[in-house]
């Protein structure tokens, strides 16, 4: 069942329609959306909700003013009464992506900028530290471990509690492997999907069967599936 979504949210829509959508979100959820500064940062998180919301409409069969979010103790969102039912997002910069399963899904999107790779020595183990540091693209890399680790620390759901450089992401021929306290854990798989050359995005599961693509919906598909209903 695990399929992985992805929303460019540049494609232009009328202030008028983005007010209008917001009526599809929960009322607090809308007073964060309308407090944020950057008009970006509004959108991502608008659409974020709005893709989540239709990915549950369509695959359960319930109705947008049932949706009940709810999140665990470290702030993991999850979607109430519906135990077998899983997604989780990321967004960053033009980008929105959600995964859903029937178990736990992670997933991150980072739009590839230049930083400080020093920083590195702190949110890395020191193996993938020195892996870095012999990369060619090391900033190309810093971002692949970073969307990686990431996804990891989402599907545990331990949020900041789970530091970055507890655990290991190791490449070990066509396969990606975590390592903590010094064994690999076996029951943790990933992949990496490309969907812009300026981005890196990462998925992890409880199993291996990744779909091969991710499937690609419109700003506007998303806003007629919901204003259709009106």
């Amino acid at each position: 069942m695990l399929e992985v979504y992805s929303l460019d949210i540049s494609q232009y829509l009328e202030k008028a329609i983005i007010e209008r959508l917001m009526s599809f979100v929960h009322p607090e959820k809308q007073e964060r959306i309308r407090r944020f500064y950057r008009w970006e940062d509004s959108l991502r998180s608008l659409f974020a909700d709005l893709l989540s919301r239709r990915l549950i409409i369509d695959k359960l069969g319930i109705k947008n003013r049932d949706i009940s979010f709810s999140t665990n103790e470290f702030g993991k969102p999850f979607l109430k009464d519906f135990p077998g039912f899983h997604f989780n997002l990321s967004h960053s910069g033009r980008w929105v992506v959600c995964s859903v399963d029937k178990q736990p899904v992670g997933i991150d999107v980072e739009e590839i900028q230049t930083i400080d790779l020093d920083i590195s020595k702190n949110y890395f183990s020191p193996d993938e530290h020195m892996d870095l540091m012999k990369m060619d693209d090391k900033m190309s890399y810093f971002f692949t471990l970073w969307t990686l680790k990431e996804s990891y620390i989402k599907i545990v759901g331990k949020g900041l509690s789970l530091p970055l450089n507890s655990f290991s992401i190791r490449f070990l021929g066509d396969s990606i492997r975590i390592k903590a306290e010094n064994e690999f854990i076996d029951n943790i798989f990933f992949t990496e999907y490309s969907i812009h050359s300026d981005y890196k995005m990462s998925a992890c599961a409880f199993h291996n069967d990744f779909p091969d693509k991710v499937i690609s919906i419109t700003p506007s598909a998303l806003a007629h599936s919901f204003l259709e209903t009106l």
